[in-house]
C-alpha cells in the first residue's frame, strides 16, 4: 500500500508538470530577430530589427558604402529611410514597394520626433533623424528603439515589408525584411518570399501572420504543441495506473 500510495503521489506530481509546460507552451514566444541587407547600385548596408521588451524593436543601422556627400543632393540633409507597406519587385524594382507603413492611417503630416506615437510606423527617419552622408560611403553602426515597430498584426508587422532609402525623395535603394537568417543571401528581387498563385504582396504578407501573430515558419521559434504534451501525459498516467494496481 505504501508503494501504491508513492506510485499515485509521483504520477500526481508528473502530470501537474506536463499541465504546466502545456500551459506555458500555448504563451507568444518571442519573434526572431529581422534584418533588411541592401545591396543595391553600390550601396550596402543592413537594417537589424530585434524584439524589444515589452513592445517595440531596436533597430540597428549599418552602411558599409555608398551613401556619400557627392551622391547626396542634399548633404546637409541627408538620406531619408522608411519601411514600406509591399515587397521589392522583380529586378529590385523600389517603386513596387508602395507607400509608408502607416497602420494608424497618420498621413504625409510631418513627423515631431518628440511625439513619435504621432508619427508613421514605417516613417524611422522622421522619429530618428536621417542617414547623415560621409565622405567615403561608410556610415558606423548605431541603434535606438522604436517602440512603434510590431512583429505581428495583419496591419502592424514590419515582417515581409521592405526598408527604402531615398535621397531627397527619390528611391535610391530597397530590400526586404525578413527573418536574420534567410536575409544575408537574398538581395533584390531575390529577397521576395515565394508568393501564393494569384496573390498580390499584400496577401503573401498576411499570409504570414495567422491570428495576428507572426506565424513560426516566419519569425517566431517553434514549440512543443499542446496536443503533444497531453499524448505525453496520457501515456505517463497510463504507465503508472497499471503500474499502481499491479501493486
Amino acid at each position: 500500500m505504501v508503494q501504491k500510495a508513492y506510485i499515485l503521489t509521483l504520477l500526481a506530481a508528473l502530470s501537474c508538470t506536463v499541465l504546466a509546460q502545456s500551459a506555458e507552451s500555448t504563451s507568444v514566444t518571442r519573434p526572431q530577430a529581422l534584418e533588411a541587407d541592401v545591396d543595391m547600385s553600390g550601396i550596402k548596408g543592413s537594417f537589424m530589427f530585434t524584439p524589444h521588451s515589452p513592445i517595440g524593436a531596436q533597430v540597428t543601422v549599418c552602411i558599409k558604402s555608398g551613401l556619400t556627400k557627392q551622391f547626396a543632393v542634399l548633404p546637409a540633409v541627408g538620406f531619408e529611410y522608411h519601411i514600406h507597406v509591399n515587397q521589392v519587385g522583380p529586378g529590385g524594382d523600389c517603386m513596387a514597394t508602395g507607400g509608408h507603413l502607416d497602420p494608424a492611417n497618420i498621413g504625409m503630416a510631418t513627423c515631431n520626433p518628440a511625439t513619435p506615437d504621432k508619427c508613421q510606423e514605417g516613417d524611422l527617419s522622421g522619429k530618428h533623424g536621417n542617414l547623415k552622408p560621409t565622405d567615403s560611403g561608410e556610415i558606423p553602426a548605431f541603434s535606438y528603439i522604436d517602440n512603434q515597430l510590431a512583429f505581428s498584426g495583419d496591419t502592424t508587422t514590419i515582417v515581409g515589408r521592405s526598408v527604402v532609402i531615398h535621397n531627397n525623395g527619390t528611391r535610391v535603394a530597397c530590400a526586404n525584411i525578413l527573418p536574420l537568417q534567410q536575409s544575408g543571401a537574398q538581395i533584390g528581387e531575390s529577397t521576395r518570399p515565394e508568393q501564393t498563385p494569384g496573390a498580390n504582396s499584400e496577401d503573401t504578407i498576411k499570409a504570414t501572420t495567422t491570428n495576428g501573430h507572426v506565424n513560426a515558419a516566419a519569425a517566431e521559434g517553434r514549440q512543443v504543441t499542446k496536443e503533444a504534451l497531453w499524448t505525453i501525459a496520457g501515456i505517463m498516467m497510463t504507465g503508472f495506473m497499471a503500474a499502481a494496481t499491479a501493486v
